[in-house]
């Protein structure tokens, strides 16, 4: 059990050249984002926000209510994974 711990430990972090540990899911979310930030001037979470609010309401006014009020609860989870990268950026730099 715990080989298979310090496995997936190595496997979700990488270190870097200061030796500070670094999550692979967390920098390919913001090479994405700084990529989206690049050819579109918007930030992908900000369109991720945007569309799950236009999905929602488009859900809710074809009679689809329950999987409305599903879909509208993704835009604050959004907003908090663009939070938590940005923080997390200025830590590093």
């Amino acid at each position: 059990m715990a080989q298979s711990t310090a496995t997936a430990t190595r496997i979700n972090q990488g270190s870097t050249a200061t030796g500070e540990q670094t999550d692979i899911a967390e920098s390919m979310l913001r090479s994405l984002d700084q990529t989206t930030k690049e050819s579109t001037g918007i930030s992908l979470f900000h369109i991720l926000t945007f569309g799950s609010i236009g999905a929602s309401l488009a859900l809710y006014f074809s009679g689809k209510r329950q999987a409305a009020i599903f879909v509208g609860l993704w835009p604050p989870t959004f907003q908090a994974l663009k939070a938590v990268a940005d923080t997390n950026k200025e830590n590093r730099k």
